[in-house]
């Protein structure tokens, strides 16, 4: 039996340790506080930013940084523990806040989005979320000055450019071969100072995210998010790729 022991101890604290524990768990009392799941606040219209026909619609984006960017039940298979769910959620949660990105999982209109979340230990967190917008298709990225194990810092990078059906079509497959949507969300795949590569989708009405630790270069779910990647002009040295 794997119980995990926090106490008083902050988000960046709590990211090292779960990052320990990935190699050698412990054996002790849980005692972990955690805030519940906020949604984001609403009550004013929706700011609509057009950039070149690409279309952000800010109601989606949190006011602070206490929302949950994911459905915490999708989460529940991370341990036998809802707390330590609930940290693992809230951790990612607060990167992509920091990223300014939106919540992807509310978004209810007829836009097909997916986005890779890169969160490595001791680098940049990166946000690359590609989009169809009728027969449009765009892809936006996002990089912070903080790192993903520690503390997400402000964001320093935020861009976007128009694709073409081609590269969409190309993406698509890739999901495709890989049978994306029915990926269980999480594996029992952990280690020490690695990265998380998490990956949602959202097409139409449906929901789903799935999450893997280090990827082996091999596998097609790191080639899904390494599409991404090199899709942007991000410039990532071969020994900050893991």
């Amino acid at each position: 039996m794997e119980i995990y022991f926090y106490h008083n101890a902050n988000a960046s604290t709590l990211a090292a340790i779960l990052s320990t524990m990935r190699k050698t768990p412990i054996l002790s009392v849980l005692i972990v506080f955690l805030s519940t799941a906020c949604h984001v606040q609403s009550g004013s219209a929706p700011t609509i930013v057009d950039q070149d026909d690409f279309t952000i619609d800010t109601s989606l984006v949190p006011k602070d940084n206490t929302a949950f960017y994911f459905p915490l039940n999708l989460f529940s298979d991370t341990s036998r523990n809802v707390s330590l769910d609930s940290f693992v959620v809230k951790w990612y949660s607060e990167q992509l806040f920091a990223l300014r990105e939106p919540v992807i999982y509310l978004d209810k209109s007829q836009k097909e989005i997916y986005r890779f979340t890169w969160l490595r230990t001791f680098h940049n967190p990166v946000a690359i979320r590609i989009e169809k917008h009728g027969d449009q298709y765009f892809l936006c990225w996002k990089l912070s000055d903080g790192a993903g194990g520690y503390k997400p810092g402000k964001l320093t990078i935020d861009q976007h450019k128009k694709l073409d059906k081609q590269t969409w079509d190309a993406f698509v497959k890739k999901l495709s071969e890989i049978d994306f949507w029915k990926l269980p969300t999480n594996q029992n795949d952990r280690g020490l100072d690695g990265s998380e590569w998490i990956l949602e989708g959202k097409s139409e009405n449906n929901y789903h995210v799935v999450n893997r630790w280090t990827p082996n270069k091999n596998n097609g779910y790191y080639e899904c998010c390494n599409f991404l990647l090199g899709l942007t002009d991000l410039k990532i040295k071969d020994r900050e790729k893991y």
